[in-house]
Formats: C-alpha cells, structure tokens, sequence
C-alpha cells in the first residue's frame, strides 16, 4: 500500500500518470472472444473496409472503457474507488494506434466524509486525436481514515 494516493496528495489542474496501450489484431480478437462480441467490423477486414466503408477493423468501445478502469483503479490505489465513469466515442482505435490514457482533476471536494476527485479523461492516439473523451469521479481515501 506504498502507493496509495490521498484525497489530500491532489490537487485541481494535475494530471495523474498515462496508461500507454497498443492496439494490435491480438488484442482486439482477445478482448472480442473475453466479452463474447462478435460483431464483424472488429475482425472481418474485407467486411469492415468493403461493406462497412470503415478504414480497417476497429477496437469496440467497451475496450476504452475498459482502459479507463485499469487507468483510474491504478492511479487510486487499492483504498480509492472508482465512483462513475462517462464516455463518449468519438473516433475510431484501428490496429497500429499507439494510445495515451490520461486524466486532469478538474475539481475536488469533501461529501459526507468522503474524499471525491472529478477527472476529465481522454485516450489519444499517435496523432493526438482523442478518440474517446471521457469523465469520472474517483473516490480517494483521506488521511487518517480506515476503510470499513
């Protein structure tokens, strides 16, 4: 628990650490037989570019989501939570984009005893399109406070 971050160790206009994610075939067929989709713009290229008009297979979504989560439960540790989480997809992750999963705390405030963090988010590819803006709320443990 060495890394553990405190409500009190943050503050509004600080970016928290990046999550660098590679999109490959590979993972993009691990994640769709993980989650059980099947959709074929994620792994039929003539159907995604031919049929579809799409540049190459796409990432589902859900994947950024999923980097999300792993970004944010990283970043607050074992004693933070990751409280809501809101996403918009907005272009597409293909095989060979190389991603930036990042955060900024826009604001910061105590609720019932609870330490509470809201993060803008975006995952950015090589071009520095952000491909699936996002925003979250974090729960942070505070100081001297033992979780129940």
């Amino acid at each position: 628990m060495n890394n553990q971050i405190f409500y009190e160790d943050v503050v509004e206009g600080q970016e928290i650490p990046v999550l660098e994610k590679q999109v490959t075939t590979v993972n993009i067929l691990m994640y769709l037989s993980t989650v059980w989709l099947m959709d074929r713009i994620h792994f039929d290229y003539p159907f995604a570019t031919q049929r579809r008009g799409l540049p190459n297979v796409v990432a589902p979504g859900n994947m950024a989501g999923d980097y999300y989560v792993q970004l944010l439960s990283d970043w607050a540790g074992e004693r933070g939570e990751l409280r809501k989480l809101s996403i918009q997809f907005r272009s597409f992750m293909t095989p060979g984009d190389i991603l930036a999963c990042g955060g900024k705390i826009i604001s910061k405030y105590i609720q019932e005893g609870k330490g509470y963090v809201e993060l803008e988010l975006w995952i950015k590819n090589q071009n520095n399109i952000n491909c699936v803006p996002g925003k979250a709320i974090v729960e942070l443990p505070l100081k001297g406070l033992k979780k129940a």
